[in-house]
């Protein structure tokens, strides 16, 4: 071990050496050197967040980045980067150098853009990128308008396949997790609506009865589902959450669905694994801080720490999904990328 060497006597005979490195082979069973990078990271890390700030993933990357700096010994700086569906942003982190000191946030976006963008992808998903970890998971729910004859997912689906096309849903933009969510629920019940996309977003809409259903984050639907102004018939995670306590899983009457925000983070592929595991280590023990987890379950987040290759068959998962739900759009509005 050189680092080691340079503390023994010139005279230290070979015997001393072979003990010095058993000793410190001993010390440290489970934690790998790190003879490449071994004082990672020289200098402030960005991550980069592809959407503008104060969105539910800035907040989540500003939550845990004061955190990392701390654990890594660096600055750690959020930089928005919005425009292009996350792909600005997110092509930023494939060009940076693989040397984990530019690392990106990725979400939902992540998995289903390479669906929804086809040939105009800047990059690729899978084999541009390390994932690093999850960072956190936020359920949805299934919202409707009091004046709709429907107060179960089970008589929303009758309803609706008594009227197909007529019911409208609404989401903040076409390809964002409002409109496939949607598609999905489409997808796995049979029944046909149409989509609204709402760039200022779609709540307004819903209150007056525009739209008649929509998919969204928890956190904003709970002040109009507490006085009855919206109902939450369900939510998008497989079992109850107790942030909404009472409200069913969707996935009670519509086997299969499942969806969630998810942030998480990723580096460039090519980074070292010393760096990505280094990252995760610390990443882990971020979330597993009682002020951090307070602080995303307060804006409706579980923290949701898991390993790289954990993350990397989620994402997977995630663009499967996402693939099979654009391809059946694409196909009933008869376009293809």
């Amino acid at each position: 071990m050189p680092a080691m060497s340079r503390f023994l006597p010139l005279a230290s005979c070979g015997l001393c050496l072979v003990a010095a490195h058993a000793a410190a082979q001993h010390s440290f069973p489970t934690y790998p050197t790190y003879p490449t990078y071994p004082t990672y990271p020289t200098r402030p890390i960005q991550i980069v967040v592809p959407f503008a700030a104060g969105g539910s993933i800035d907040i989540t990357m500003r939550i845990v980045g004061p955190g990392l700096s701390e654990l890594l010994g660096q600055p750690v700086v959020i930089v928005n980067r919005p425009g292009g569906g996350a792909t600005i942003g997110m092509s930023a982190v494939a060009r940076a150098n693989p040397d984990g000191h530019t690392l990106g946030a990725a979400s939902f976006t992540f998995a289903a853009n390479p669906f929804v963008l086809g040939d105009r992808m800047p990059y690729d998903s899978v084999k541009d990128f390390e994932p690093v970890s999850m960072i956190a998971r936020s359920s949805m729910v299934m919202l409707v308008n009091p004046q709709l004859p429907a107060k179960t997912v089970g008589e929303f689906i009758a309803y609706a396949r008594s009227r197909p096309g007529e019911l409208n849903y609404g989401s903040v933009g076409i390809a964002s997790s409002g409109h496939l969510v949607g598609a999905l629920f489409e997808s796995l019940t049979g029944v046909r609506m149409t989509h609204v996309p709402f760039t200022s977003g779609p709540l307004p809409a819903l209150l007056a009865n525009q739209i008649q259903l929509q998919f969204n984050p928890i956190p904003s639907a709970l002040p109009y589902v507490k006085p009855g102004r919206l109902i939450a018939l369900g939510v998008t995670s497989l079992t109850p959450d107790p942030f909404v306590a009472g409200i069913p899983p969707v996935s009670e009457t519509v086997p299969g669905f499942e969806s969630y925000e998810w942030p998480g983070l990723v580096a460039r592929a090519g980074t070292p694994r010393e760096i990505i595991d280094r990252l995760h280590r610390a990443l882990v023990k971020v979330l597993a801080n009682p002020d951090v987890k307070a602080r995303l379950e307060g804006v409706g987040s579980h923290p949701a720490g898991s390993s790289p290759a954990e993350f990397r068959a989620f994402i997977r998962k995630e663009m499967a999904t996402w693939q099979k739900v654009t391809r059946e759009l694409q196909a009933r509005e008869g376009k293809s990328n």
